[in-house]
């Protein structure tokens, strides 16, 4: 079956009731106007998901026509390219700049999450806030940083136009400094004023804003800083 009939049709999202990488997934579906259903589950729920996935991995985007499709990435790109507006490249370059930055985003955050891993409690919130003040994270975000200030513009992080990496970035950097990575300061991203612009562009959209608000009570506290970044002062 070709891919015009494969993406016609209503999606179906499944991830965990939090940000992590399936939001900016969901925000790609909410921009791109494809018709999704949002499909939550909780942790204690994901035993007996895992080995029904793909890869053992979410997000997976099951499709209209039955099929699935895993792999963070590999969602967001096909998402971009049946959206309306498009999400994604058709420039090769700047396609493949995407991709970059949507894979150096994945490295910054398995780093940090590596953090501490064989330590007790206090000595990880010690690590971490080292790693994001002055470590590897923060190494990471400068080079984020420096790459969206070299190929972005506008407040976006590749070219001139909304991507996919724009999502990415706006959602995992705000995942990161939400608590959920326990021990990365909430004002890890402050000195970053290219990714900061770039949550705040992303926030600002009035189809972002929806989404958030109409969240309400359901939303977890991992989403506050997702939110509240159309109020940043950049």
């Amino acid at each position: 079956m070709g891919p015009t009939n494969a993406a016609a049709g209503k999606h179906i999202l499944h991830y965990f009731d939090l940000p992590g990488r399936g939001e900016a997934v969901r925000l790609a579906l909410t921009l791109g106007a494809v018709a999704f259903e949002d499909k939550r589950f909780t942790g204690k729920e994901w035993p007996q998901i895992k080995p029904t996935t793909p890869w053992l991995t979410v997000p997976v985007l099951e499709l209209p026509d039955g099929s699935r499709l895993a792999q963070t990435h590999a969602v967001l790109r096909y998402v971009g390219r049946i959206s309306n507006p498009r999400l994604y490249p058709e420039d090769p370059l700047l396609g493949a700049r995407v991709d970059e930055l949507m894979d150096a985003i994945n490295d910054a955050q398995v780093a940090i999450n590596s953090v501490g891993k064989d330590m007790g409690p206090a000595e990880k919130l010690a690590a971490r806030k080292v790693a994001a003040e002055d470590g590897i994270l923060a190494d990471f975000l400068s080079r984020i940083d420096s790459f969206v200030g070299a190929h972005g513009s506008g407040g976006h992080a590749v070219g001139e136009s909304l991507t996919v990496a724009d999502l990415k970035l706006f959602a995992s950097c705000s995942f990161m400094i939400s608590g959920f990575f326990d021990g990365v300061p909430p004002t890890a991203l402050d000195t970053f004023s290219n990714i900061q612009r770039v949550r705040k562009t992303v926030a600002s959209l009035p189809s972002v804003c929806s989404f958030y608000d109409a969240r309400g009570s359901k939303a977890t506290a991992f989403e506050a800083f997702l939110r509240d970044a159309r109020t940043l002062d950049v």
